[in-house]
This record gives structure tokens, C-alpha cells and sequence, in this order.
């Protein structure tokens, strides 16, 4: 009898009634959007009372506009081990 009953299991787990990764990341496609606007209004209320002012961005990286990019003009970015790179915008290039 409990032959009988291993072999129903394996035959429900791979008929119709599974679902694969794909059925399931589709399922939850739309609470994942929901959640994440959910969570960046709760951070960005966190940030005004903590902060009391709503905090301006941090530098995401180069840009052409050396008020705007990392290095600040200089030609250097400082990364976060503390060594040191060119800036592909504001750096001098040793090229031939």
C-alpha cells in the first residue's frame, strides 16, 4: 500500500497541479512592484523624521558635469577601499 501512495506523489508532483519557478515569479510579479513602492515611501518618510529635511542623493558615480560627478573635477575617484581610479570624464589619460 505505502508503494502505492509514493508513486501517486511522484505522479501529482510532476502533473498539471505544479507549478514551476517562472508560474510562481509571475504570480508574484505584482505585490513584488507593490512592495517596492511600499518600502521607498516608508524609507523616504523614515529619512524626513529623522533627518528633519529631505535629504538630497548621494553621487551615484562620473559624470560629465564636474559639480555633479564623483571626483568633484579633480580626476580622481576615491573609491570606497580607498584606492584610487581615473575619471573617465575629468581624467587625465596617458593614451599614445
Amino acid at each position: 500500500m505505502i508503494k502505492y501512495i509514493l508513486i501517486f506523489c511522484l505522479l501529482l508532483q510532476s502533473s498539471v497541479y505544479s507549478f514551476s519557478g517562472e508560474d510562481i515569479t509571475n504570480m508574484y510579479a505584482s505585490y513584488v512592484e507593490e512592495w517596492k513602492s511600499k518600502c521607498k515611501v516608508a524609507f523616504d518618510n523614515a529619512e524626513l523624521k529623522v533627518f528633519k529635511a529631505t535629504p538630497k542623493p548621494d553621487i551615484i558615480g562620473p559624470n560629465e558635469d564636474p559639480k555633479k560627478c564623483i571626483c568633484k573635477g579633480t580626476g580622481i575617484i576615491v573609491q570606497g577601499d580607498n584606492h584610487k581610479t581615473i575619471c573617465p570624464f575629468h581624467g587625465k589619460t596617458t593614451s599614445k
